[in-house]
């Protein structure tokens, strides 16, 4: 399980499937294009994304995608995963 915060401080588990449903989704496919790569029916597609909706308390998938980002679950083109490297003492 994933775990994040909604907007009043509860913590927010999401599950390793519902986690490689938002990295598909960010990658721009459909819930169609996302059940046929994981195998598994649209309708369990859609039901992941809902309660992933329901959870985060997100209205779409636009800002199921910002929650996701805000919250370091999902990178876009190295921004908000990776923590910035340590700056190396400086010798006066």
């Amino acid at each position: 399980m994933v775990i994040g915060e909604a907007p009043n401080s509860t913590p927010i588990s999401l599950s390793a499937r519902e986690m490689e449903i938002i990295e598909l989704v960010a990658g721009g496919l459909t819930n169609q294009e996302i059940a046929e790569k994981l195998t598994i029916s649209k309708r369990t597609v859609d039901n992941h994304v809902s309660n992933m909706f329901t959870k985060t308390g997100s209205k779409n998938r636009v800002a199921l995608l910002n929650w996701a980002m805000d919250h370091g679950k999902i990178c876009r083109d190295g921004f908000n995963c990776c923590s910035l490297p340590d700056e190396p003492a400086s010798n006066p």
